[in-house]
């Protein structure tokens, strides 16, 4: 499932689909089987979901003394043991039980497998757009064999697999990376954080949308039932949502805005949901496709979107996570006010569905550059590299970039077209600032100054700092 060809992605990299597939599978199987969680089922959900809403809550709100969570740690590796701990006190029939016993695993798997998954969101955030697309799309398939798998498993057999998957995320997660993302948001306040992290539309579309799916998953009649539910035919579904993953990615020229999938796949499910509504009714094959693909889907989401913002990756996924926890939590409350209303709520879920694609999700909120990513770096690495062997190309601290520009920036921008935040990141550019400099100026994200070089080169048709500080100079002495 893993193309070679495409960039920034290599054969290795399928532990990190495997590794994340490994989270899916312990939060679907955990929260939306009620094989483990008889009689305490209708509590499960905010149960373990409460301990991980503190913890993204946390992370928020002391976004400036929270460390940025990078690599298999020793705290991540301690994390992942908890969780294995948790899950077993909460699955395995000698356990669980003893109620305290049962609702103590929860709260304890449930608060540390936000450290675990933070983790793998970081790791995520650092792959180019191809990568992170085509990777999320394999862990649809691995995801949904492995939940058909283990609980096609008895009971006791399920609980020690589930138990044993966040201990193999842990060994699967790379070691903690060269340099780190976590970016200068000391003089920030925490307004100006949460506006940059994810837009408020797109936190609106991810709760209505897993809302509907919890919904329809309380409601669903024989949803205890997977394993006799589903027939392995079924999951020929899977294997064409990863074909759709891959197929998009290897698409996408130029240009990507992930939001389109995110409409294409909430569009089919509301089709699909209207004609089983209206024929054979709600199956459980279609509610654990739906929670496993629009966990995949958000995550995605949010994984693309870290690399936009200067926000540090935790911090995006912790308010992404919210607003999801939100959806779930009304969703679940919701499901028996609903069940007597039967039609009349599939209908009421397919206009919420239309009304999340077509509201939350607009196009241009989050377009990336995939081309060329490669080439970008190296080139935006030696213009770095060059700036520290020359320091004197650099600005001293007490000269602005109004100096630096004789103030002709303004027409300088209007002959060439740029825009007012280019006019800013050039400004800083070609007064020598360096890359990470103008992220922290601007609170811009690494690959948005990238975005804003390339356009600005482009527009002005030239390929290096020497050659638009050049050009720059020219029409200034020329303007005089």
């Amino acid at each position: 499932m893993i193309d070679s060809h495409i960039p920034g992605l290599a054969p290795r990299h399928i532990r990190f689909a495997v590794g994340y597939a490994c989270t899916c599978i312990w939060a679907v199987v955990l929260l939306s089987s009620a094989a483990f969680n008889a009689p305490q089922a209708p509590y499960t959900v905010a149960t373990s979901m409460l301990p991980g809403l503190v913890a993204c809550l946390s992370s928020i709100f002391l976004f400036k003394r929270f460390p940025s969570i990078s690599g298999r740690t020793p705290f991540v590796m301690l994390a992942g043991a908890l969780v294995c701990a948790g899950t077993f006190m909460c699955t395995h029939p000698a356990p669980a039980h003893i109620a305290a016993l049962h609702v103590s695993g929860l709260i304890l798997s449930g608060f540390f497998a936000i450290t675990l998954i933070m983790a793998w969101f970081d790791t995520f955030a650092r792959l180019n757009p191809r990568a992170i697309i085509v990777l999320a799309g394999c862990a649809v398939s691995i995801a949904a064999f492995a939940c058909w798998g283990i609980l096609s498993c008895p009971r006791e057999v399920a609980s020690l697999i589930t138990s044993a998957l966040p201990l193999l995320s842990v060994a699967l997660l790379p070691g903690k990376p060269e340099g780190d993302l976590q970016q200068s948001m000391s003089g920030r306040t925490l307004r100006e954080v949460l506006s940059a992290a994810v837009p408020l539309r797109t936190l609106l579309g991810l709760s209505i949308t897993f809302f509907i799916v919890r919904s329809i998953a309380a409601l669903a009649p024989e949803f205890e039932k997977f394993s006799a539910a589903v027939s392995p035919v079924s999951l020929v579904v899977p294997l064409c949502i990863t074909a759709f993953f891959i197929g998009s990615a290897l698409l996408a020229k130029r240009h990507l805005d992930p939001s389109i999938l995110y409409k294409i796949l909430l569009a089919g499910f509301a089709g699909v949901v209207f004609l089983l509504a209206s024929s054979v009714g709600i199956t459980s094959s279609l509610v654990f496709y739906a929670i496993i693909v629009c966990e995949v889907m958000t995550w995605t989401m949010l994984s693309l979107w870290a690399k936009k913002t200067p926000v540090v990756p935790h911090v995006v996924f912790a308010v992404g996570w919210v607003a999801e926890c939100m959806g779930n939590a009304l969703g679940q409350m919701a499901a028996p006010l609903l069940a007597a209303q039967g039609s009349a709520f599939f209908a009421l879920a397919i206009v919420l569905i239309i009304l999340g694609v077509g509201f939350a999700f607009s196009e241009g909120q989050l377009v990336l550059d995939v081309d060329l990513e490669e080439n970008d770096t190296r080139r935006f690495s030696a213009a770095e590299d060059s700036e520290k062997d020359d320091p004197d190309e650099v600005t001293t601290a007490d000269e602005t970039p109004e100096e630096t520009t004789n103030g002709f920036m303004g027409h300088f921008a209007a002959q060439y077209d740029i825009s007012p935040r280019e006019q800013d990141v050039l400004a800083l550019w070609i007064a020598g600032r360096g890359m990470r400099y103008i992220e922290n100026e601007l609170f811009i994200s690494e690959s948005t100054v990238k975005s804003h070089l390339r356009s600005i080169y482009r527009k002005c048709n030239v390929h290096n700092r020497d050659e638009i500080i050049s050009l720059y100079q020219t029409k200034s002495q020329e303007a005089e």
